[in-house]
C-alpha cells in the first residue's frame, strides 16, 4: 500500500507540474497579446476600439494564467509529506488544508475570469455595433448562479 501512495505522489507532482506548465504558456500568449495590441493600433485607427478589447482578452489570458497557478501550488500542498515543510511561505489564503478548500478558491478566481471574460465579450459585441441577443445572459446568469452556490457553501462552512 506504501508503494502504490509513492507512485499516487508522483503522478499528481507530474499533473501540478503539467499545470504550472499551462500556466507559464498561458502567461506567454498574454503578454505576446498586450504587444500585438499594439502592433495592430499601428496598423488601424480604431485605437480605442483595439485596445479596449484586446486589454481585456490579455487580461482574461492572464487571470486564466493565475488559475492554473493556484491549481498547480494547491495540488502540491495536498499532496506533500507532512514532515517537510514549503520552501517558500505562502499567504494565508494560499495554505491549502483540503480539497473543499482548493475548491473554493479556484471557485473565485475562475468567478473573476469569467466576469472579465464577459466584459470583454460584451465590448467587442458593443464596438461592432451589434445588437446584443438573450444568448448573451447565458453566461452571466452562469456566474451568479456559481457565486450563490459559492455563498451558500461558505456559508454552510462557517456554521
Amino acid at each position: 500500500m506504501k508503494n502504490l501512495y509513492s507512485v499516487l505522489k508522483v503522478i499528481i507532482g507530474v499533473i501540478s507540474v503539467l499545470f504550472l506548465l499551462s500556466g507559464i504558456i498561458l502567461t506567454g500568449l498574454a503578454i505576446y497579446d498586450f504587444f500585438e495590441i499594439f502592433h495592430r493600433v499601428q496598423e488601424n485607427d480604431t485605437l480605442v476600439n483595439v485596445v479596449a478589447v484586446g486589454l481585456l482578452q490579455a487580461v482574461d489570458l492572464l487571470l486564466i494564467a493565475i488559475v492554473f497557478f493556484v491549481l498547480s501550488i494547491g495540488t502540491r500542498l495536498l499532496f506533500k509529506d507532512e514532515d517537510k515543510a514549503m520552501p517558500v511561505k505562502l499567504p494565508d489564503w494560499l495554505r491549502v488544508k483540503d480539497f473543499m478548500q482548493l475548491k473554493v478558491i479556484l471557485w473565485e478566481a475562475i468567478l473573476t475570469t469569467l466576469v472579465v471574460s464577459y466584459l470583454a465579450g460584451m465590448a467587442e459585441i458593443k464596438i461592432r455595433g451589434a445588437q446584443l441577443e438573450v444568448q448573451s445572459l447565458i453566461l452571466p446568469v452562469g456566474i451568479f448562479l456559481v457565486s450563490l452556490s459559492l455563498y451558500f457553501l461558505k456559508r454552510g462552512e462557517k456554521k
